[in-house]
């Protein structure tokens, strides 16, 4: 029986050399029903000539501008489907995957027919730190809670784990469900668009699992750094505009008022380190996705 394909989708936005290393880890994987698709995100380093010439035998696309995480990977998501993917890994550019990986996720996948993402363990970059697995909703409290962050990994989590969020850094997605759910929400630019996909999974039935025994590591958010103020605005606003759509908790008002709380500390926090226009935007950010009006996904 042949193998499940894997697309394998990576956005990349000026961080060619980091791409590169992550192109190069996913073609190290033992799973051989795959292939790697690049989109570029409107890079102006020079990105696409640069991966065109050192890594000619993956595909690539080209966006014109930069569309954001979640329309971005669409493009790429919808290049998969169209050629019959049977699952699709989205993928941080800014990371490096186990040769072992696909195959563990995949094999995972495959065990259930009602589970509808799977997630590997996310360790720092060169490190034996756990940096993501996923996130639990709990009753009585605003915000889900994240299980084994920043633990040293010494093989505490060992099974499959049921989850209520994974981060799509890297992410194995059955097509069936983007069939079923639809793709990212592209009114997230970046940030929270996994969680609304996650939010969205679950209420159709599939199960979302961490499989830790599937690796990859992660140098956190390079892109990110570009431009932190402009960054800052822009997760401040989906944060409020997520958890307006989908309240944690047993009350819409904990939830509004742990935002406005935490939201005004960081803010606060930030000004005092003299980036007074990072913590404005922060709070702009937060103000701006409670007055956005909602729209059913």
């Amino acid at each position: 029986m042949p193998q499940p394909l894997v697309y394998v989708v990576i956005l990349n936005w000026n961080l060619k050399e980091d791409t590169a290393e992550c192109v190069e880890s996913v073609l190290q994987s033992r799973y051989e029903s795959c292939r790697v698709l690049v989109v570029d995100n409107g890079s102006s380093d020079g990105s696409p000539e640069y991966l065109a010439r050192f890594i000619p035998h993956i595909e690539l696309l080209v966006n014109p501008s930069n569309l954001g995480f979640a329309a971005g990977n669409n493009i790429g998501i919808r290049h998969a489907l169209d050629r019959h993917a049977d699952h699709i890994f989205v993928l941080n550019n800014d990371t490096t995957v186990d040769p072992d990986m696909l195959g563990q996720l995949v094999a995972c996948a495959q065990g259930d027919k009602h589970i509808g993402i799977v997630a590997p363990k996310i360790l720092y970059y060169q490190q034996n730190r756990i940096w993501r697995l996923g996130d639990r909703i709990h009753a009585w409290l605003p915000v889900p809670l994240s299980v084994g962050r920043n633990h040293i990994d010494k093989g505490q989590f060992s099974e499959p784990l049921d989850v209520d969020y994974v981060t799509l850094c890297g992410a194995l997605v059955k097509s069936i469900v983007l069939k079923s759910v639809g793709l990212l929400d592209e009114r997230f630019f970046f940030t929270y668009e996994d969680a609304d996909f996650c939010q969205r999974t679950r209420a159709a039935g599939y199960r979302i699992l961490c499989e830790p025994r599937a690796r990859m590591w992660h140098k956190v958010s390079l892109s990110a750094l570009k431009d932190r103020a402009r960054v800052a605005y822009i997760k401040s606003k989906s944060r409020a505009i997520f958890y307006r759509r989908y309240p944690h908790g047993p009350h819409r008002w904990l939830t509004a008022a742990y935002l406005w709380s935490s939201t005004a500390g960081t803010a606060v926090a930030t000004a005092l380190r003299g980036e007074t226009a990072r913590a404005k935007l922060t709070l702009r950010g937060l103000y701006d996705g409670y007055r956005e009006e909602l729209e059913v996904s």
